[in-house]
């Protein structure tokens, strides 16, 4: 908003920033809760294959859902054990990562890559250039809209 106003003000469409000395904070609001080893295994238990490969590559990688959910199969290196990051995506529009630290390859465990290779041949969009989540409802154009999995699937389970 304050952004907004000091254009309208470059332009002389308004006299003053009246948000100017508004102030936010970015502390988070309450603490993230941590699962147990026991509550992920249980976890792990009660998914399917999608959501269980989700959860398996983010506890496993500690990789942002920005940047689960825009991973490609070509990002996927079985041979080397990596997972190249290369892009995020905040409000369904994919841009780059938050910093540049983040766009570093991570390791791939040998389990970690034989799951991700269990929901290879289980979806439909397994080539190069799919999505590893790739969103059936938009015939594998977009990715799964991680917000909506947390919510609707995973969440519940936990």
């Amino acid at each position: 908003m304050s952004v907004l106003f000091n254009h309208a003000i470059r332009h002389d469409l308004y006299d003053r920033n009246p948000i100017r000395w508004v102030r936010q904070s970015t502390k988070r609001m309450k603490a993230p809760r941590i699962l147990s080893a026991s509550e992920i295994q249980s976890l792990l238990a009660a998914l399917d294959v999608r959501e269980r490969t989700l959860v398996l590559l983010d506890v496993c990688t500690g990789l942002r859902m920005s940047e689960l959910f825009v991973l490609k199969w070509s990002d996927v290196k079985f041979e080397s054990g990596e997972l190249d990051v290369r892009r995020s995506i905040v409000k369904q529009v994919v841009g780059s990562c938050k910093t540049d630290a983040s766009q570093k390859p991570v390791p791939l465990d040998r389990r970690l890559a034989d799951a991700l290779l269990v929901w290879k041949s289980t979806t439909e969009y397994n080539k190069p250039e799919d999505w590893v989540f790739a969103s059936p409802v938009h015939k594998g154009r977009r990715p799964y809209w991680g917000q909506a999995i947390m919510r609707n699937v995973i969440q519940i389970r936990a």
